[in-house]
């Protein structure tokens, strides 16, 4: 039974390995995070790293990491600008519905289906933009898309993301590893879908 299973190639090393990786790439991603502006592009690193990971390419994570940031720097720090835009507006709207009176419940349901939008867009668009060479304004396309037509991947990741931030608030621990068990336990449903909208003539970043 336990034949062969502490060897170089076995099930402990390869898990013990995946741990480290893991557990490395959640402390490099908080130390790009830091300056708060460049969270849009480590993510997209991060999302880039765990994808290679979860198909078994090789590679370093940091190497990995690296070139991700840099090739999307730009266009992730747009991204991620445009989203606190938009989730300031959101917020504020919520809490100023008052001014709308006796038209406050109508507008409370449509913040509200604003804000599941929202959640579902920021659920795909950095592990899209880690996969595709897409503009800006395709990026928010295609997430908007890809997270309402395939409902199942996105319930499954947004539950995902509420169980990651539970037990981050519950197991101090975990917040050494939660975000990069986040990035990989839903790229592996995301990367699923992900091949049917590859843009012709267009080569893969991961490759």
């Amino acid at each position: 039974m336990w034949k062969g299973f502490f060897d170089l190639d076995g099930p402990f090393n390869r898990i013990g390995t995946l741990i480290f990786d893991l557990i490395a790439l959640n402390i490099i991603w908080f130390i790009f995070s830091i300056p708060i502006i460049t969270i849009g592009a480590s993510t997209t690193a991060l999302f880039y790293a765990t994808g290679k990971k979860v198909r078994k390419e090789d590679g370093y994570i940091f190497r990995d990491f690296w070139k991700s940031f840099k090739m999307n720097f730009k266009q992730s720090t747009i991204i991620w600008i445009i989203m606190l835009i938009m989730a300031f507006i959101i917020w504020f709207n919520l809490n100023n519905l008052w001014v709308f009176g006796n038209m406050q419940k109508f507008f409370v349901i449509f913040q509200y289906a604003i804000l599941i939008q929202f959640i579902i867009i920021g659920i795909y668009i950095f592990p899209l933009l880690s996969r595709f060479y897409v503009t800006v304004p395709g990026v928010f396309k295609m997430s908007f898309i890809i997270g309402n037509r395939h409902i199942l991947t996105t319930i499954i990741c947004v539950a995902l993301l509420v169980i990651t931030v539970l037990l981050m608030l519950t197991i101090p621990m975990y917040f050494f590893m939660g975000v990069s068990v986040y990035a990989i336990a839903s790229i592996y449903f995301i990367q699923k879908i992900l091949v049917n909208y590859m843009p012709e003539n267009q080569e893969n970043k991961q490759e």
